[in-house]
């Protein structure tokens, strides 16, 4: 397992939402429900090898890319005391085929703040449980009998008679 394999396995558990999470090279694809899926990985900003936030695309399998959300660590967690320059914005950093936390190793206070940041997002995306269906189901029975009530009734006829005929 590597380096961004364990952390991503961190933050999947701390999202609320992510369901069957597989984790593949960089990237950690997860299940939302539906046809929903969420594909997280730590991305570079213009820096190589310094990786300074993760990325969340959500994924339709029927109609592809659905949309993308950066989380910056310095908008999370804003800047870290560290040993070297003090102030400092949270980022992974590779050096030589190793990748690590620069100078800062987030807290799990700190996995749970963007766990739950991510969950936020992903939550517009995720499908509903059957409750939510009810919910939607019930909303339409009653937009029914809203309409109903606002038409007016229509006059009812008398069935038709059957005329006897004499039997000869």
């Amino acid at each position: 397992m590597n380096f961004f394999e364990q952390e991503l396995r961190k933050l999947a558990a701390a999202c609320g939402g992510i369901t069957n999470p597989v984790f593949a090279g960089r990237a950690c694809y997860g299940d939302l429900g539906g046809d929903n899926r969420v594909k997280l990985q730590f991305v570079t900003l213009g820096h190589a090898d310094h990786y300074v936030a993760l990325k969340a695309t959500v994924l339709n399998r029927a109609e592809g890319e659905v949309d993308t959300l950066l989380f910056r660590f310095g908008d999370i967690w804003g800047k870290k005391m560290n040993t070297v320059y003090h102030d400092r914005i949270p980022h992974i950093w590779t050096d030589d085929g190793k990748s690590e936390w620069y100078d800062y190793q987030p807290t799990g206070a700190d996995y749970k703040q963007l766990g739950k940041a991510v969950g936020a997002y992903l939550d517009v995306f995720t499908v509903r449980s059957a409750v939510l269906q009810k919910e939607q189901a019930q909303d339409s029975v009653m937009k029914k009998l809203r309409d109903a009530q606002q038409k007016p009734p229509t006059p009812k006829t008398a069935p038709a008679r059957k005329e006897s005929v004499p039997e000869l």
